[in-house]
């Protein structure tokens, strides 16, 4: 479903990207190492993503198809949107999938996690429509429309599909939301009869939080709305590893992005001492994307050997800086 821009004349692909701030640049160098010492055929088009540069990260990303981006600061202002946001509006961002995936040797909490939750981005809550009523009080609306509803729906069951998943649940608060969830549910469900191959159910989204902490395994393919997606799949991140399992892939007409959403460690910056793997799992993805699967399996097994030999970050209850991790990975590149 999604198209991809062709390598160049010279087989490399070219991907935009954004080193974003506090740990982001130095994250994202060792993904540049790291594939450098793969011989990976990327060649990188970066740029710092600002108020002022939006529309020359966009002009790029419509270009290359590809955007690999660390975390990026935004100030809280009125009227103004974060730069992150104003770009995936401005490329008709409104999916995200968020492959959770305990990696081995992590300290996950549940190990054995592995799931995908499947977010509609382009409307509900985040829609951005609020106005003050009166004094003191504010409304904010809840944007659900059939097209964009059946638009992620069909998303999920193409996903679910084609990593061979075996069921698709839909979170919902339709008990509650009778008319704009209702919507999405029996949208949903519609969907559904195009796909019999794959079972489906649907769980009110306070009950699926429940079962997510307790049973985790019970879940394949989550579908949710904006609001509810943002939060599932924060929860489903922290049990299966927290950063590490939290790499989202974020889909519009004709690009990708793969963003780490974490990075926000100011008293990190300069100190060698950020953890490089999250972002490298962004990146593994951004490999998979583009067809480049040898190199992806290559980085994964070295991140997996990496851990294995206890060559961790202090997060993540090592000792280790940020460039022994890194020169460990080059090391573990052939194993």
């Amino acid at each position: 479903m999604q198209h991809r821009v062709p390598p160049d004349s010279n087989g490399r692909h070219r991907v935009t990207l954004i080193p974003g701030d506090w740990i982001g640049p130095e994250t994202c160098r060792v993904v540049q190492d790291v594939l450098a010492a793969m011989d990976t055929p990327v060649e990188w088009d970066e740029h710092a993503l600002t108020p002022d540069t939006v529309d020359a990260v966009v002009h790029s990303a419509r270009n290359t198809g590809v955007v690999l981006s660390a975390r990026v600061g935004a100030k809280r202002e009125a009227h103004h949107l974060p730069p992150t946001v104003e770009l995936r509006k401005k490329l008709g961002v409104w999916s995200s999938v968020r492959p959770v995936k305990a990696l081995p040797h992590s300290g996950a909490r549940f190990p054995h996690t592995d799931l995908y939750v499947i977010r509609e981005t382009s409307e509900d809550i985040y829609a951005g429509y609020e106005h003050e009523v009166t004094d003191g009080v504010y409304e904010a609306i809840k944007l659900t429309t059939t097209a964009a509803c059946e638009r992620i729906a069909r998303w999920a069951f193409y996903v679910a599909r084609k990593h061979d998943r075996k069921k698709v649940t839909i979170v919902h608060k339709s008990n509650i939301m009778k008319k704009s969830d209702g919507l999405f549910l029996r949208t949903a469900q519609k969907v559904a009869e195009e796909f019999p191959e794959i079972q489906t159910d649907e769980v009110i989204v306070d009950a699926l939080c429940m079962r997510l902490v307790t049973s985790p395994e019970r879940f394949d393919v989550l579908l949710t709305g904006n609001l509810f997606g943002d939060i599932v799949s924060d929860l489903v991140s922290g049990i299966a590893g927290g950063i590490t399992a939290s790499t989202t892939l974020s889909y519009g007409d004709g690009v990708a992005l793969f963003s780490n959403p974490h990075g926000r460690a100011p008293e990190l910056v300069g100190g060698d001492a950020a953890n490089p793997v999250p972002m490298l799992q962004a990146a593994s993805y951004m490999l998979r994307h583009i067809g480049l699967d040898g190199h992806q399996g290559r980085l994964d097994r070295a991140v997996t050997a990496t851990l294995a030999d206890g060559v961790r970050t202090r997060d993540m209850g090592g000792s280790a800086s940020t460039a022994q991790v890194r020169d460990r990975i080059i090391a573990n590149l052939d194993r």
